[in-house]
């Protein structure tokens, strides 16, 4: 499920002035033994510098499976260390039952402006490109140009182009269900939320990826 080489996300909450914060890593599957992950040191996907840890600090864990199955997550703890050329962590593997797949209603939805196509399936209404005004792995709102002509049912299909921080570029096509059409005020642009129906597992992953990413620079910005 998981393969030596992968990436995993670890997620730790960080309590500071009473305030709670979830700071995110990023690491590398080095080894794998019974029970263990052997783990590189996680760099701070904030400041971009790894991190050290005490033996037993306990992380939410994710990864997404290489036979393309989706997303999971674990909860781990660091159980050891080993110095060397390349110094690793041992972070504890709970087993697959103990994994996690990580269902639609918890996917991270964040308010981000991607460029999308919108394509009818029979001609019902003519292309158009547009923007979207939030995004998660199960779906997207999308802003309607005004005189665009849009059903307020049925289904669509709608490519996006997301510029990932690594400064990949990842096209994701999916077919889409319209779950409503509407204007948040009277003056505004008619808005579109859209439900992910048909999209490639991978392609998924990366909207996830994404919007893990993005929320990371919201928090940033916030900060």
């Amino acid at each position: 499920m998981i393969k030596v080489g992968s990436t995993i996300f670890l997620e730790l909450q960080e309590i500071k002035n009473n305030e709670k914060r979830m700071l995110r890593y990023k690491c590398r599957l080095v080894d794998r033994n019974e029970g263990v992950f052997v783990i590189d040191y996680p760099i701070n996907e904030e400041t971009g510098k790894p991190s050290f840890f005490f033996d037993g600090t306990e992380f939410r864990a994710y990864f997404s499976a290489d036979d393309d199955s989706g997303l999971y997550s674990f909860d781990t703890e660091i159980i050891g260390r080993m110095k060397g050329k390349i110094p690793v962590l041992f972070i504890k593997d709970p087993g697959k039952e103990k994994y996690m797949r990580i269902q639609r209603r918890n996917y991270v939805r964040v308010e981000t402006s991607v460029d999308t196509a919108v394509h009818s399936l029979n001609d019902e209404f003519s292309p158009f490109t547009t923007v979207t005004l939030d995004l998660s792995g199960g779906g997207c709102a999308i802003s309607i140009p005004e005189g665009q002509m849009f059903p307020e049912k049925g289904e669509t299909h709608i490519y996006i182009i997301l510029h990932m921080q690594s400064g990949e570029s990842v096209y994701v096509r999916a077919l889409c269900k319209i779950v409503r059409l509407f204007r948040p005020r009277a003056e505004a642009r008619r808005r579109a939320s859209l439900q992910f129906l048909d999209i490639e597992e991978r392609d998924q992953q990366m909207v996830v990826r994404y919007c893990f990413e993005r929320q990371l620079v919201l928090r940033r910005k916030n900060g």
